[in-house]
């Protein structure tokens, strides 16, 4: 198997279907995170889920993993075994002859892009930037070097995307090799902020499903890599192999206050929504010819804040982004 080759869980998404009345998604707050997470019949963990002799971090007993992601094999490789996992950093330089010129060089880049998402969406730049490091070797692999796609997310972005690869698990294939779209981004800071705009969001069918990843409900940077274990990859030491690079690179002093070209970046860009004339926000999708159409299946709760990156006119409002292509009007705005 190539190196460059990317591999994902083979699990199959739940898709929602499209009915007269939208599923509603309620604020990404911590009281509706821990209820999401009870229904689920997960719960979050903390730092003493670490088990000190086999260095694998338990998790969650989440059933149903992000396959909307495509971790690459040096996720694989060094997640495949404990005495991997130890060796992170030597398993990535391995597969990628990356050097230490190369790790300076990508993180001088990556880092103000990593913080200046991290702090937009509440969650860890160390953690962003672990994952990075991990999924594109430095910044190195084929997607990242001809997408800026960081983090092996599926699909387009804007329209843009690259045909690559990718290895794919059936219990009765086996592995097997199928070739998939991943978006391709501008620059580096798209791909941090697509990433980041996941981890708040969450996934389709449960807009909590990243919570354990929010800076409001951890108590540090390891809560988050053992929440994303099982989740954002299947493998038993992702956890582990994102909290040896951390450590190694000390990449927790990136976890203070974002620094931009345009100044200080904080948490503050939320909005809250309100329908005075229904039980609902309604959503809308932007098509690739700038038109705009409804979303019926998903719908924003009544008096709810979210987290927004970009806004967008059209049609003499204004529309606030709220998900990878989900927007809300201006006249919804509480």
């Amino acid at each position: 198997m190539s190196k460059k080759n990317l591999l994902t869980s083979a699990l199959v998404l739940g898709t929602l279907a499209a009915t007269a009345t939208p599923s509603v998604v309620s604020a990404a707050t911590t009281e509706d995170a821990s209820q999401a997470a009870s229904q689920a019949g997960t719960e979050q963990v903390n730092n003493k889920s670490e088990d000190n002799k086999t260095n694998i971090i338990a998790g969650s007993n989440e059933k149903k993993a992000d396959t909307t992601v495509a971790n690459s094999a040096t996720v694989q490789a060094a997640s495949e075994s404990v005495a991997n996992a130890s060796k992170t950093t030597a398993i990535i330089q391995a597969a990628s002859g990356v050097t230490q010129a190369q790790q300076q060089a990508f993180l001088n880049t990556a880092v103000p892009m990593a913080q200046k998402a991290a702090s937009q969406y509440g969650v860890y730049t160390s953690v962003m930037l672990a994952q990075a490091i991990l999924e594109s070797a430095w910044g190195t692999s084929t997607l990242a070097t001809q997408g800026h796609n960081l983090f092996g997310i599926k699909g387009d972005y804007n329209g843009a995307y690259v045909t690559m690869p990718t290895s794919e698990w059936s219990a009765s294939q086996g592995w097997y090799t199928i070739n998939a779209n991943f978006r391709k981004y501008p620059s580096y800071y798209e791909s941090f902020a697509d990433n980041g705009n996941k981890l708040r969001n969450g996934v389709s069918w449960n807009s909590s499903y990243y919570s354990g990843t929010w800076k409001e409900n951890t108590s540090s940077y390891k809560d988050a890599t053992a929440w994303l274990q099982g989740r954002y990859a299947t493998a038993p030491n992702y956890a582990s192999s994102l909290n040896n690079l951390i450590q190694t690179y000390n990449l927790t002093q990136y976890d203070g206050n974002a620094e931009t070209n345009g100044g200080s970046q904080t948490n503050s860009n939320t909005i809250s929504v309100n329908n005075t004339n229904g039980s609902y926000v309604p959503l809308v999708a932007f098509n690739s010819d700038g038109s705009a159409k409804k979303i019926t299946n998903r719908a924003l709760a009544n008096n709810t804040p979210w987290y927004t990156d970009q806004t967008k006119s059209y049609n003499g409002h204004t529309y606030y982004r709220v998900a990878t292509n989900e927007w809300v009007e201006d006249t919804y705005l509480a």
